[in-house]
């Protein structure tokens, strides 16, 4: 017999926990049922941050997000910020520090913020359905039906939380949009966003392993569209790194992609000039291989005078390597895709829902939150900031529709 409840969430992901909790602390959990096909709620909570956790920034605009349709994205977070979740944090007991700019939960991991949902959920006696893959979701007078496999789960009203195609290990396979189109609803183009770079390699062959701190510069037809300073890592295929995770976001459709790695980025380019002028002066026996030693990483050194053709070191090569040193460009051929991609570009258009309810305009009764919607952000705790935003928009309104009945 299927069991109907106020509210079925479909997706235990970071928005659906945050819409589960409200809502089940204003009805009951016994009314709230959240439906996650994986074995356990929140299994990419653990990966946000490299397992830390960032939460939010210290910096929140509209150009920190995208979107490849029309409609007001920020609204939602205009009206429930950073402070809104810090303080919605510091009820479920947890702290916020903030490092560079990011939130994260005191004590830096990911897994306290996890634990502090379940622990407040079965709490509140939500409903907690896990191996349930909804391959279906349907209305009928009595409300929506969401079935899979031998379950059929009820609800006056339906959410969809699941999330958009990116990290297919943690249940993101792009599955959702399905459930979604099933009322009318559309689907953008797809692609992977704050992801790993495949570049051209003969600069860079050598380098796999190597780490270091640089200015990455983005160009699509040789104009810079972003930039970041932070970590760069070289491997077989390109680039990774929390700088490159950055500016991919802003590479999604570039036409003639290119990066550049600034290195040394706390030095001009002249006094680099003017201290290898030095160098290459005093020390006549100086080799290609050691050139660059004592001044930057050895290998990165050595793929910058392979780069620069370097066999004479004088004021003129001083001059030509500097210059390399500071735009150290790279072709972009590709990204390692969505099984690698932190989240989704695309998606639900913005324009189909509500965006100060997050209710569907295809259908009554249908919310959409979180990343299935053609929303996402920089790397920086931008995107867990969208998912709490647009739960927090969905659960005031679905919260005065009953009060208003």
């Amino acid at each position: 017999m299927r069991k109907m409840y106020k509210t079925i969430i479909i997706g235990g992901g970071f928005s659906g926990l945050i819409l589960a909790e409200r809502l089940s602390g204003v009805f009951g959990g016994v009314n709230v049922a959240v439906i996650e096909k994986n074995d356990r709620v929140g299994k990419k909570i653990l990966a946000t941050g490299n397992g830390r956790c960032n939460f939010t920034n210290a910096t929140l605009s509209a150009s920190n997000y995208h979107s490849v349709s029309e409609g007001d994205i920020f609204a939602a977070i205009k009206k429930y910020g950073r402070e809104e979740l810090l303080s919605y944090f510091r009820e479920l007991g947890i702290d916020g520090d903030c490092e560079d700019g990011r939130f994260y939960p005191s004590g830096m991991q990911a897994s306290a913020v996890l634990d502090m949902l379940r622990e407040r959920l079965n709490y509140l006696g939500t409903r907690i359905f896990t191996g349930a893959a909804v391959e279906k979701l349907s209305y009928s007078d009595d409300g929506f039906t969401a079935c899979g496999g031998d379950f059929e789960i009820g609800g006056e009203i339906a959410v969809l939380c699941c999330g958009g195609k990116a990290g297919k290990q943690y249940g993101t396979d792009g599955s959702g949009y399905s459930l979604a189109q099933a009322f009318g609803h559309t689907v953008t183009k797809l692609y992977p966003s704050l992801v790993q770079l495949k570049t051209d390699t003969v600069l860079i062959k050598g380098l796999k392993g190597v780490k270091c701190r640089a200015i990455v510069k983005a160009y699509s037809e040789g104009k810079e569209v972003s930039r970041f300073t932070g970590d760069v890592l070289f491997t077989d295929y390109g680039i990774s790194g929390n700088a490159v995770f950055f500016v991919s976001s802003y590479l999604v459709g570039a036409k003639d992609p290119e990066v550049s790695l600034e290195f040394l980025p706390e030095k001009k380019e002249y006094e680099i000039k003017e201290f290898l002028s030095d160098k290459f002066a005093s020390l006549p026996y100086v080799t290609a291989e050691n050139a660059l030693t004592g001044v930057i990483n050895k290998q990165v050194g050595r793929a910058i005078i392979r780069k620069t053709g370097t066999t004479r070191f004088d004021g003129t090569a001083a001059e030509k390597i500097a210059a390399s040193i500071k735009d150290f460009r790279l072709k972009v051929n590709g990204t390692l895709g969505f099984d690698y991609a932190q989240v989704t570009r695309g998606g639900i258009p913005v324009s189909e829902v509500d965006i100060g309810t997050m209710e569907s305009l295809k259908k009554s009764g249908l919310y959409l939150c979180g990343e299935i919607l053609d929303v996402d952000g920089d790397c920086g705790g931008y995107n867990l900031q969208w998912a709490f935003s647009s739960a927090m928009t969905a659960y005031h309104a679905i919260r005065r529709k009953y009060e208003n009945r």
